[in-house]
């Protein structure tokens, strides 16, 4: 009896046992997040300090207009006019696609059907991009349709000049867009309407959590942020007032996300409640049929301008494409793809110069942290996958890009290649041009060999991070990863056993994938608010200029 009771007791236990190693860990709380992580550092990830000389080459450049990609490789056009009074135009991407399907796109291949002895081309681009080429020089073509008027005047501001065509070619609108029971509880609090000053306090008050775009890219992004920017201090939206409201604010949103599909998935998860978007997306998307859209802000009118370049005949066409636009046969097809709202919004006047705006944007990076101290650690892939090109447009990216990290900020670097081969090769530091210099150094001497230990070394780097924090005392730092990789992993501690520290750690992981296993970083950055960026060989400088000037 006691043998057969012995017998079922080793059976238990090593069902039990067998129960616990397949138990999913993606729910760690912090203690234990950081317990595994001890652990695993312990026993299984093992690195080693390497130094590296200073190089300066790079400290204090401003970047150049190679940071921008080929355009026609990057942003092809959607419509090639073809007669010899054509002019190229500049389409925000709500209005335009790479398809040909957006309602500009329909509009200028009606256009062109109709006329022989004219034609618009256009290339769809985001606005804040397009503003990158033209005060860049790397490329300016006839003609302007941003998604507001707010760029335009940007652009004025670097004189360049620009002869409006036409206000508005079609109607659209930026706005609140909350889910419809947040929505309802918002109401009964805060009243009717919605507007940016009420949300603000909302949003202060813990009562919303509301998600944005990367301004400097992003038109809905850029109009709300100066908004808010009043309703911190109408009378000065960048004094010690607003900036003291924008950090308190800050503390309360979730990082910016680069576009709005980013954005909704951050709201999938459950970060926000609560997103900036325009009406016409939140009419284009059956996913979000169920939440409430407030307009705010300037107008989205699609304005229409022509640049010094364009000749009077160009003038010309664009002038009658305009008109061609603004039909009613036109405006019946924009309505039916989103645009046209019928809610009466008169809009808001723009109070900013456009000097204005790009201090807005300048204001914006150095308070988006909520005043807290932020340690990062760059996680870079030098295994033999990465030899060549990847490893060169590493490189130069993150070279160029950390010429927009601010200075205030702690950086450290870690590469790796094989379990054994994972360097601490810059430990955690304030980003003084010094240490700007060593981490160029850094960089410079990564050499593509072995095997792929990635989750080894993101656990290095995560243990970097919360030693330091520790080190310095600031227990409101924000903690930061960002893994620049092919995303082959083959060796190594498996995802599995680092998902419940990352989760338990909230330690956000950017990824920026060179070209491979791109759904594993995805993954990696789906963990937390972070994401993932498809780093292509055509604009991977352009992609980390971006990522660093919105989240360091």
């Amino acid at each position: 009896m006691k043998r057969v009771s012995l017998i079922a007791l080793a059976v238990i236990l090593v069902v039990a046992l067998v129960g616990c190693a397949g138990t999913s860990e993606d729910n760690l709380t912090q203690k234990q997040a950081q317990e595994k992580l001890d652990a695993l550092v312990k026993s299984k990830v093992k690195t080693k300090t390497v130094s590296h000389q200073p190089d300066n080459s790079w400290v204090g450049s401003s970047g150049s207009i190679d940071e921008l990609p080929d355009i026609n490789q990057k942003y092809p056009l959607s419509v090639k006019g073809t007669s010899s009074n054509n002019i190229e135009i500049f389409s925000s991407t709500e209005k335009s696609s790479a398809d040909g399907s957006g309602w500009l796109d329909i509009e200028a291949k009606a256009f062109n059907k109709a006329n022989s002895d004219r034609s618009v081309s256009v290339r769809p681009i985001a606005s804040g991009s397009a503003l990158g080429y033209i005060t860049g020089g790397k490329y300016v073509p006839g003609a302007y349709s941003p998604a507001n008027e707010l760029w335009a005047a940007m652009l004025q501001s670097k004189g360049v000049t620009l002869d409006t065509i036409s206000q508005k070619l079609t109607g659209n609108e930026a706005g609140i867009l909350m889910k419809k029971s947040v929505y309802q509880t918002y109401v009964k609090k805060y009243g009717q309407p919605v507007t940016i000053d009420k949300v603000v306090k909302a949003v202060l008050a813990g009562d919303l959590k509301l998600a944005h775009t990367d301004p400097n890219v992003s038109s809905t992004g850029l109009n709300i942020m100066t908004q808010e920017l009043r309703a911190f201090d109408p009378a000065n939206p960048f004094s010690e007032k607003a900036q003291t409201q924008m950090q308190q604010f800050a503390d309360k949103v979730p990082p910016v996300s680069p576009t709005t599909a980013e954005m909704v998935q951050v709201a999938s998860k459950g970060l926000a409640d609560a997103i900036i978007t325009e009406y016409q997306a939140w009419k284009s998307d059956p996913s979000l049929k169920d939440w409430v859209f407030t307009p705010c802000g300037v107008l989205h009118n699609s304005p229409l301008y022509a640049f010094d370049k364009a000749t009077p005949e160009q003038k010309q066409t664009l002038k009658a494409f305009a008109d061609f636009c603004t039909t009613s046969a036109a405006q019946r097809q924009a309505t039916s793809l989103g645009f046209n709202p019928t809610d009466g919004y008169a809009g808001v006047k723009n109070e900013y110069t456009g000097a204005e705006l790009y201090t807005a944007l300048d204001f914006w990076k150095q308070n988006k942290d909520a005043g807290k101290p932020v340690l990062s650690v760059f996680v870079i892939d030098r295994s033999g996958s990465m030899e060549g090109e990847p490893l060169n447009q590493l490189k130069a990216s993150l070279l160029n890009g950390a010429n927009y990290i601010n200075e205030n900020y702690y950086v450290g670097l870690v590469s790796f290649s094989s379990s054994g081969d994972i360097t601490v090769d810059l430990p955690i530091d304030k980003f003084t041009a010094e240490q700007h210099s060593v981490f160029c150094g850094a960089v410079g001497d990564l050499q593509a060999r072995g095997n792929t230990a990635t989750n080894s070394a993101l656990v290095a780097a995560m243990n970097l991070l919360v030693k330091k924090q520790s080190e310095l005392g600031l227990s409101d730092a924000k903690l930061r990863v960002f893994l620049l990789s092919d995303g082959q992993q083959n060796e190594g501690l498996s995802m599995s056993q680092i998902k419940g520290i990352v989760s338990g750690l909230k330690i956000p992981i950017y990824t920026i994938g060179y070209n491979n296993d791109i759904d594993t970083l995805k993954e990696l950055s789906s963990l937390n608010e972070a994401y993932c960026v498809n780093a292509d060989s055509s604009d991977v400088v352009m992609n980390l200029k971006q990522l660093f000037t919105a989240q360091l």
